[in-house]
């Protein structure tokens, strides 16, 4: 996994290690979508994985593809990867992921405004649920294609106190989905167990929640997933709604 630790990214070293075996292990019957690539680091991982396992695989890695000069001082430049002042980091990432550049496409620009083609999905990463909207667009347009029994989600921050909307989404799907692990601090991969429909997205939105509905829906995903994950996280959930009451913006969550 050398080549791929090369490339900036912020995962620790334990979900490095998962993002590999995960690729290294896929079937290859499905696509990749890594949503949140940054500067490319989750995207090396997953597709020196799928390099290694030897099965048909493309990865489909979705971001703005910038960063702002605080990220690029703390993650990119202690990498030691030569970086110029402009904010946009497309052509960094290009050269960075060079070596995988056949097996992957790149979706530059609001994941928002992005669609999905509906092909079968085998591994869905990810780590742009940064908003209840975006959680939201993300189910609408990639979870419907994961095959029940088969494909995997990697929740990159579905433990993190500042995105509590993504624990109220998947206790609302927790009849489709099992989690499988957890690795520190945030990261909790599920496997698909049934078919998501349309009907099923939509009753697991959490746009326009207000907070009292939000720490409700929190408060029900710490007894879904009680047998996996510890109270206390969820605990950390609430507080941080009561403290940034109406904010719905992971950065902008303060305190708690």
């Amino acid at each position: 996994m050398t080549l791929a630790l090369a490339v900036p990214s912020m995962l620790t070293h334990e979900e490095s290690q998962l993002y590999h075996w995960i690729g290294q292990n896929a079937a290859g019957f499905g696509a990749t979508i890594d949503l949140g690539a940054f500067a490319g680091g989750s995207a090396a991982r997953l597709l020196q994985g799928l390099q290694t396992g030897g099965r048909p695989h493309h990865l489909h890695a979705y971001d703005r593809f910038t960063a702002n000069a605080a990220a690029r001082a703390r993650f990119l430049s202690p990498n030691g990867v030569a970086l110029t002042n402009a904010e946009n980091i497309l052509p960094l990432v290009q050269r960075l992921l060079t070596p995988w550049q056949a097996n992957l496409t790149l979706h530059p620009g609001d994941i928002l405004t992005q669609t999905w083609s509906g092909d079968p999905v085998e591994i869905l990463a990810i780590d742009a649920g940064k908003s209840p909207e975006l959680t939201d667009h993300i189910a609408a347009q990639f979870m419907a294609p994961l095959v029940a029994g088969r494909s995997l989600v990697i929740n990159q921050d579905f433990l993190h106190a500042t995105q509590p909307w993504l624990a109220v989404q998947m206790a609302k799907l927790a009849a489709s989905f099992t989690p499988l692990a957890q690795v520190v601090p945030d990261c909790v991969v599920f496997l698909c167990t049934a078919p998501i429909d349309a009907r099923a997205i939509a009753a697991a939105r959490t746009s326009g929640m207000t907070d009292d509905a939000l720490i409700s829906g929190v408060q029900a995903a710490a007894k879904v997933f009680a047998p996996w994950i510890k109270r206390r996280r969820f605990d950390a959930m609430v507080a941080k709604i009561t403290a940034n009451p109406g904010v719905r913006v992971a950065w902008k969550m303060k305190n708690g």
